[in-house]
């Protein structure tokens, strides 16, 4: 009974290291994310078609999901005379640490150059469909990001004495030619949502992604115009915790009966 309850206790303990955990990333307010660009224009540059307002990343067991909440959701294709295909949604850059450069709230002169080195890419399959499609997990093994990442340089076309204003210097796709960059071999989901939400989703069991207590994350559309970065820890969710009490008090209840049986 003894080398049943410790099985069962181990079981318990091993839920709540890989059960459900959560945490947010905000891009609005004193401590939003603005990040750097050559023109000055602060947190969104255009219209409010580009305002991202958070994300949230979730891992339960081994699925980890993405959601950014953001106005362009559903807009991919605007502007087609400034970017081949105009204007779409940029790949999602992963890493274990958030190492932004500057001591400002926004910091306002952080880019890839300067800032955090991205260990991982979602790359999309398809940056102007408005519905998903699917994507692939590619590990980022360069020194540098400019080894790694395309910068929204490589995604604008603007005409020559045209008004065409984006964040340069920003990541934007995983560079897929790159002898720097690996596929994992591992791929998920991608979807638009109704409610303005681009939501990536990925099964990450047989990656180290798994060893992650906590995740930084960058996003933006393919010109950038807004951008957002941040850091959450993988804390267990309220529900998960709840559950975990329940079944360790219930064990140790059913402890109690057999050694009142015995």
């Amino acid at each position: 009974m003894k080398n049943l309850f410790s099985v069962v206790l181990a079981a318990c303990l091993a839920f709540a290291v890989a059960g459900a955990s959560a945490g947010g990333i905000s891009d609005i307010g004193v401590n939003g994310y603005w990040g750097g660009d050559g023109h000055g224009y602060n947190d969104v540059i255009g219209s409010s078609t580009y305002d991202i307002q958070g994300a949230t990343i979730t891992r339960v067991g081994s699925i980890l999901t993405v959601a950014i909440a953001t106005n362009f959701a559903g807009h991919a294709g605007a502007q087609p005379g400034s970017a081949p295909g105009g204007i779409g949604y940029g790949d999602v850059f992963l890493s274990k640490m958030w190492n932004p450069f500057g001591t400002d709230s926004h910091h306002t002169n952080d880019n890839a150059v300067n800032g955090t080195l991205w260990n991982y890419g979602l790359s999309l399959d398809n940056r102007w469909s408005n519905t998903g499609g699917d994507f692939m997990l590619y590990k980022l093994n360069g020194a540098t990001n400019a080894a790694n990442i395309y910068n929204s340089e490589q995604f604008m076309n603007c005409d020559i004495g045209s008004e065409c204003y984006y964040r340069n210097g920003q990541a934007t796709a995983v560079k897929r030619d790159s002898g720097t960059v690996s596929n994992t071999g591992l791929t998920g989901k991608w979807s638009v949502t109704t409610d303005q939400e681009l939501r990536f989703v990925i099964n990450i069991a047989s990656s180290d992604l798994m060893n992650f207590a906590s995740f930084a994350m960058h996003w933006g559309e393919t010109c950038q115009n807004d951008v957002i970065e941040g850091a959450v820890s993988m804390v267990p969710t309220p529900g998960s915790v709840a559950l975990i009490v329940l079944g360790l008090g219930a064990l140790l209840f059913w402890r109690r009966r057999q050694s009142t049986a015995e």
